[in-house]
């Protein structure tokens, strides 16, 4: 089977420990080289990665046999790295948000456009079989007409922060929690039910000294006229889950548990069975895929850019107390 050449830029966090395994599991992917600008996280993944590492992004860049690059890296750099490897006519897989700003990603979908590479970006909760399946079956009619959708995300993050980090810092994390959680289910009412108008938000912060606002609270009106709520922290235990309501019932995911649950119009509960999937290795052999056969990513720059342009209102409209049209 055919493998697409690719490198992997980033291995702090979950660039190690999850994407790995991922690249591994997709089955299409060769990893050629990897780099990681802390030489500590170098040594660390030196004694488990089978390849070397590279010196520099350069030399990523200029490896031949690099065909795309995963780049797992801060937000606010997301933008210059994108570009670059593009200009080196270097396919592109990047983690959400595809970018800081609606400006940024602008810049970012004209570069790879312009070099005709694929840019991928990391939406993976869409990828959720449960999501698959709320899709048709509110597709299907199953709850009647759809009447409105609401989601939360959230988790204690923001209690290990420290200001050497960049998730500190209001100009490299834009937003919070819903930079770094919310924007997935931003994505997923964008999946399930049409593009974003217009966005009334509110921040807070409560617990810690760091720059970022801890709690966001976004309410979204969709082109087609239905309302969705989104709720994030960056300081109360985990919960992340999407629950579409509907005139004749309603259903349930719950994405930390993988668990989908349908309630009739008596509020009877019934649970739908699916089976869990590895949402970034799915994500991963898609850009395979892209890179191969020259395919269209689900989650391209259009989808992450609609995604950022509803962060960016929410944060106008929490500063201005105003709705802000999309």
């Amino acid at each position: 089977m055919k493998k697409a050449g690719i490198a992997l830029v980033g291995l702090g966090g979950w660039g190690a420990t999850m994407s790995l395994p991922a690249i591994a599991e997709a089955g299409n992917l060769d990893l050629v080289t990897w780099f990681d600008a802390n030489p500590e996280t170098v040594n660390q993944c030196k004694a488990v990665i089978p390849v070397p590492p590279a010196a520099s992004l350069d030399e990523v860049l200029d490896n031949p046999a690099v065909e795309g690059v995963i780049f797992i890296v801060p937000n606010h750099v997301h933008a210059p790295l994108a570009i670059q490897a593009a200009g080196r006519g270097k396919h592109v897989w990047i983690e959400k948000p595809i970018a800081n700003t609606v400006a940024e990603a602008d810049s970012m979908i004209q570069a790879c456009e312009d070099a005709g590479v694929t840019l991928q970006v990391g939406h993976s909760l869409r990828r959720n079989p449960g999501m698959r399946l709320i899709k048709k079956m509110v597709g299907d009619g199953k709850i009647g007409e759809v009447a409105t959708v609401e989601a939360h995300q959230s988790h204690r993050g923001g209690w290990t922060l420290t200001p050497e980090q960049w998730r500190w810092y209001n100009a490299k994390c834009r937003g919070g929690p819903l930079n770094l959680l919310g924007i997935h289910q931003i994505d997923n009412m964008h999946y399930l039910l049409a593009p974003s108008a217009e966005v009334t938000a509110m921040m807070a912060k409560k617990c810690l000294p760091c720059e970022i606002d801890e709690i966001s609270h976004v309410i979204i009106r969709f082109k087609n006229g239905l309302l969705g709520t989104i709720g994030d922290t960056y300081i109360t235990p985990a919960k992340t889950f999407i629950a579409v309501y509907g005139t004749t019932g309603w259903l349930e995911l719950n994405l930390l548990r993988n668990t989908l649950t349908y309630f009739d119009s008596d509020g009877k509960p019934e649970d739908v069975p699916y089976t869990p999937i590895n949402l970034i290795a799915d994500e991963f052999k898609e850009f395979g895929e892209c890179i191969l056969t020259g395919k269209r990513p689900e989650t391209g720059g259009a989808e992450a850019r609609a995604a950022v342009a509803v962060m960016e209102a929410a944060i106008e409209s929490a500063r201005t107390g105003k709705v802000v049209k999309i």
